[in-house]
This record gives C-alpha cells, structure tokens and sequence, in this order.
C-alpha cells in the first residue's frame, strides 16, 4: 500500500509540473526588463528628421594647415575654398593654400656650423590650387545632454591640381578623409586630412655641385633651381577651419 500510495504522489506532481509549464503568464509591456533604453528628447522631430540639407547650396571654408611629414620646410598653410553641393552625396570644389615661408625648427638646427647645411638656398613650396571632391558617405546625429543636437558628416576627399615651388609647378594629387561637426545648420568645423604625392626637388646638393667642389657653405653662390634633382614625395596634410553653408 505504501508503495501503490507513493506512487500515486509522484504521478499526482508530475501532471501538475505539465499544468505549470503549460501556463502562459503576461505582463504589461512597461514593465518587461529591456536590454537597451532609447533616450527620450524633448524635440524628437530634430531626431528624426535631417537637420542639415545640403543639396544645392554652396559652402566656403577658411583653414589652417600642418604638413605632418615635412622635415624641411615650414609646416604651416593657410587656405581657402568653396564647394558646390550637387546632391546630399557629392560635393565639388576648388581648394588654394598659400604655404609659410622660412623652415621648420629641425632644418633650422642643421644650419648650425657642426652641419652647415641652409636649406634656405633650396626651392620650397609655396602655394597650391587643387580641385576636390567629396563623397559624403555617412550623415548622423550625436547628443551628450539630450538638450541639443549635433550634426555631422563623414566624407572622401579626392583631389587633384598643381603644387608650385618657388620656381616651379608640380601636378599633384591626393586622397584622405574629412568630417565636419555641425555648432549651427550653417556653421560647421571641418578637419581634412590628406595624403599628397607629387614630384618635388630635393632640397640635397652633393659637393660635386657645389662652386668650389669643397661641400663647405661659405660664401658661395646660391644654385640655380636646375642643380637640384626631383623625386616623387609624399606629404601628409591635416586641415582645420571654419565652414559657413549657404
């Protein structure tokens, strides 16, 4: 009997763990547990919808330049441009930058007596006009605060045009990326940077080429620009400044 009774309690809990898992409890939507919460704003049509609307209008910019793999010459560049939005994926437009004067502090120091070498007397770069186009590949909205928010995009760059020495034009061409972070629907910093390549002198003069043959600077005659030798170079080139969309 005590095995027929035991038996019959075992059963008896068996269909009832069936019933159990067979029940579907449900529970208001608010109060499942959710992996990720979406922010709440106080305008979410600046969310949805796109804020910034470039097609058909024009930009202008003004930059400031480092030449991030120049040894020789001064890093620095100012420089303007203006662009044509033929879409809300392209962007054309042209691009001058007039190069600083003089050389960077580490040519500077290669001109103390131990090394004697002016780099000075060497053609340097000087300005450039080129003509870019962007391919704005990603639009997209950020906030810190939930009060505001940012505008930005990410583009290509490609560019091709002339980079002048102080006696001569180079063809040139370059490619990189850029973004801009838009403070207004106007208003808009934007960094490019670029890799250029282009045929350049060599700002070397062996002692063979040298007046006197002796490689010592003195007091010697400044080389005609032909003396100096080309090469393909290679200069990367990050831009900062100001966007104003009209």
């Amino acid at each position: 009997m005590n095995w027929l009774k035991l038996t019959c309690l075992f059963a008896l809990a068996f269909v009832l763990a069936i019933q159990a898992q067979a029940q579907v409890v449900e529970l208001p939507q608010e109060e499942l547990a959710k992996e990720s919460v979406l922010p709440i704003f106080d305008r979410p049509t600046m969310v949805k919808n796109r804020n910034v609307v470039t097609a058909g209008k024009v930009d202008l910019n003004l930059s400031y330049g480092l030449a991030l793999s120049e040894p020789i010459y001064n890093v620095n560049r100012f420089g303007v441009s203006g662009y044509y939005n033929t879409s809300e994926n392209n962007a054309f437009g042209l691009i001058f930058a007039k190069s600083s004067s003089g050389l960077s502090m580490y040519a500077k120091q290669l001109a103390e007596p131990k090394f004697n070498l002016d780099f000075n007397r060497a053609p340097s770069p000087d300005q450039s006009l080129l003509f870019d186009w962007n391919w704005k590949m990603f639009y997209g909205k950020m906030s810190i605060t939930k009060q505001a928010v940012f505008n930005t995009s990410i583009y290509t760059t490609l560019v091709g045009g002339l980079v002048k020495f102080t006696h001569k034009s180079y063809p040139a061409v370059a490619g990189g990326l850029g973004q801009k972070f838009f403070i207004t629907n106007h208003l808009a910093l934007r960094f490019d940077l670029r890799l250029f390549m282009h045929q350049a002198p060599i700002p070397f003069l062996d002692s063979s080429t040298t007046s006197d043959g002796s490689g010592v600077r003195g007091d010697r005659p400044v080389p005609t620009p032909d003396k100096f030798k080309e090469r393909l170079t290679y200069t990367t080139v990050l831009d900062a400044g100001l966007t104003y969309l009209f």
